[in-house]
């Protein structure tokens, strides 16, 4: 019987990995051109409008990244919840903490936010810098994603500006907070526990020390806007899988995320006081913490602590994505060779040069998902910085069940 993985050496050509970051490239250029068409001419007159037409838009863009690791690689995603809260992902507006460990924790996210419904409305906190990048950044531009500066008095105006563009989205949106600021390395583990030995703050195995300042931030703006934070704890089973980059997801090499997820109402935070609102999410990754630790121990989120143990649930891998790259991949393919063909050879070596920088692009952005290349940790402090930016191309792991060892 044919299966997908007898191609594994075939969706490691490069030629194949050319086609897919130039189609990549118009499409999202050309998405850019009618967002920034639309942004300027029905925005300001009819927001609802605007954003609903985004909501495709973002998709469109969103779901070629998302077909690397759903359909290019086949890799998979478990997700194990109560099965009542899984009810209700996707049918309200939701603030989502996710541990940033891994460099496609945020990837994982996306599976879990497309099987929702809630992928084009997919909210996140990014780099100022992201803004000027063509594709993403300028997608993110035009559909209200929060860029922060690391400056914290310039960043607490525009979270609570920002924040309130959120409440009259005429669809359910996941707001993604990174709250450890950065990705966890072993050296910046070093500084944050350094950092909680000075404050007389419970050490974490697995995670970094929370920021809290954009957290509080959060809690305020939405709580009466957004009744819920679902909990994220992500973890990579690289028994069965390969180890969770996004190189690996192009060459076609099959990763296995699971995540344990937590529904927690956004009114039980103790908004007003800043002490006990810090103290919320402190406790928050102490039980992440706990989570995590069994998992990378013994393959389960809740072998070794006293949270529930749920099964996994189910989440139906949609079409939308394969199908979208379908159609842009023939769009480009079909005007390449026509450029190629029938052009003159200036024109031929212009779009020789575009595929050549499409595919050095793609590459470039490959990069700056990898670990080495996130921010500093300890440059200021986790109770002073301002609220994390996430990785440059998100928004994850979950409840566990039995799955296998990860190291």
């Amino acid at each position: 019987m044919w299966e997908w993985k007898d191609f594994t050496e075939v969706r490691r050509w490069h030629v194949l990995h050319l086609v897919l970051c130039v189609t990549f490239f118009i499409a999202s250029l050309m998405i850019n051109a009618v967002q920034f068409i639309l942004y300027f001419t029905i925005r300001p007159f009819n927001k609802s409008l605007y954003r609903n037409i985004n909501y495709y838009l973002m998709y469109s863009i969103m779901a070629q990244i998302l077909f690397l690791a759903e359909w290019w690689s086949g890799s998979e995603v478990r997700v194990y919840t109560d099965p009542e809260d899984r009810k209700l992902w996707g049918r309200e507006h939701s603030l989502i903490i996710m541990n940033h460990t891994y460099e496609v924790d945020w990837l994982m996210g996306w599976m879990v936010a497309d099987r929702c419904g809630v992928l084009g409305a997919a909210k996140v906190f990014v780099k100022k810098m992201m803004q000027y990048v063509p594709t993403i950044g300028w997608a993110w531009h035009c559909s209200d994603i929060i860029f922060l500066s690391r400056n914290w008095q310039e960043d607490k105006s525009i979270m609570q500006s920002q924040i309130k563009e959120f409440y009259d989205y005429p669809y359910p949106i996941w707001m993604l907070l990174f709250a450890e600021g950065t990705r966890f390395t072993q050296q910046k583990h070093q500084a944050s526990m350094e950092f909680a030995r000075e404050r007389g703050l419970q050490q974490l195995k697995r995670h970094l020390i929370p920021r809290t300042r954009g957290f509080i931030q959060c809690a305020q703006s939405l709580q009466g806007h957004f009744p819920v934070i679902y909990d994220v704890t992500v973890g990579f089973n690289t028994k069965e899988g390969a180890e969770p980059t996004v190189l690996n997801m192009l060459q076609g090499r099959r990763v296995v995320g699971e995540m344990y997820i937590r529904r927690l109402p956004l009114r039980d935070v103790p908004v007003g006081d800043d002490q006990k609102t810090s103290q919320y999410l402190h406790n928050l990754y102490q039980t992440k913490d706990r989570l995590l630790d069994s998992y990378c121990n013994t393959g389960s989120f809740t072998s070794q602590n006293d949270m529930p143990n749920y099964s996994v649930v189910t989440l139906e891998r949609r079409w939308y994505s394969l199908l979208n790259v379908m159609a842009w991949v023939s769009i480009a393919v079909y005007g390449g060779v026509r450029v190629m063909w029938s052009a003159s050879l200036l024109l031929q070596c212009t779009g020789a040069l575009i595929f050549l920088l499409a595919y050095v692009g793609l590459y470039k952005l490959i990069g700056l998902t990898k670990i080495t290349k996130g921010s500093e940790y300890g440059k200021t402090s986790p109770t002073t910085h301002s609220p994390p930016a996430s990785s440059p191309l998100a928004p994850s792991s979950t409840l566990s069940g039995n799955s296998k060892k990860v190291e």
